[in-house]
């Protein structure tokens, strides 16, 4: 086990690179930038392990034509969280990601599975749901990323709970599920203290069918334990205040 756990901190070091190389004389740190080179091989020792990449690579190919899509001009895809980094609490999460706008979450199972979803509306702790056509799971299959698309009409695409990780339809991928049962929008997360009550996204499960579409090779079911969870959204976008207001503010 020893020798495993020194592999794996070799394999989480080795092989980062920039999703898109700095302009000349730009100071910007790249440390949210970076991305580890994936493998099966590496990612099954660092669930095994516990030892999480420095940086999962978040699947470009899929995010084709969508706001963060990294080939546009108009892009920065970075890092805004990292649990291992961050802390796998739900409040932790949202601290990080409420306001960012659109963002693709990678996953890494301690099965050494990669997976996640794209949100294209983002968190705001509103304790509501939306819908939009434009969401999906993907996978890794062999080595490519394989969507899940949103099922026809886009119903209840995202769970925005304030004490819960993200949150994929009722029950299609749900990372650190809150403790207790939320009772509905217009609170926010500011009204109460809810860090009892709060989900660690150590902990998922997946139902993949009510919100979006099975796809063969889809990597968990039930519950399942993770070893990193990752956000990444358009830096150039900036940070939005959450709305507050209630149902008449």
């Amino acid at each position: 086990m020893h020798r495993l756990l020194i592999l794996a901190q070799l394999l989480a070091a080795a092989g980062a690179f920039s999703l898109r190389p700095a302009a000349p004389g730009s100071d910007r740190a790249p440390a949210t930038k970076i991305a580890a080179s994936s493998s099966p091989l590496g990612d099954l020792l660092s669930g095994i392990t516990g030892v999480a990449p420095s940086s999962l690579s978040p699947p470009s190919d899929v995010l084709a034509g969508t706001f963060i899509d990294p080939s546009r001009d108009d892009v920065d895809l970075g890092r805004v969280y990292k649990a291992t980094k961050d802390g796998w609490g739900a409040l932790d999460f949202h601290k990080c990601v409420d306001g960012r706008g659109s963002a693709i979450v990678v996953c890494l199972s301690k099965s050494g599975k990669r997976f996640g979803g794209f949100n294209p509306l983002g968190w705001n702790s509103s304790d509501d749901y939306s819908n939009s056509n434009s969401a999906f799971l993907w996978f890794d299959k062999n080595g490519k990323a394989t969507k899940c698309p949103i099922l026809v009409g886009g119903n209840t695409a995202i769970y925005d709970y304030a004490t819960s990780g993200p949150n994929f339809g009722a029950a299609d991928l749900c990372i650190g599920p809150p403790r207790a049962q939320v009772m509905g929008g217009f609170t926010g997360p500011d009204t109460e203290d809810n860090r009892s009550v709060a989900g660690n996204l150590r902990k998922g499960k997946s139902s993949v069918g009510g919100a979006y579409d099975y796809q063969k090779g889809w990597p968990v079911a039930g519950e399942f334990q993770l070893a990193e969870v990752e956000v990444y959204c358009n830096l150039n976008a900036g940070k939005r205040m959450p709305y507050r207001g209630g149902l008449f503010g």
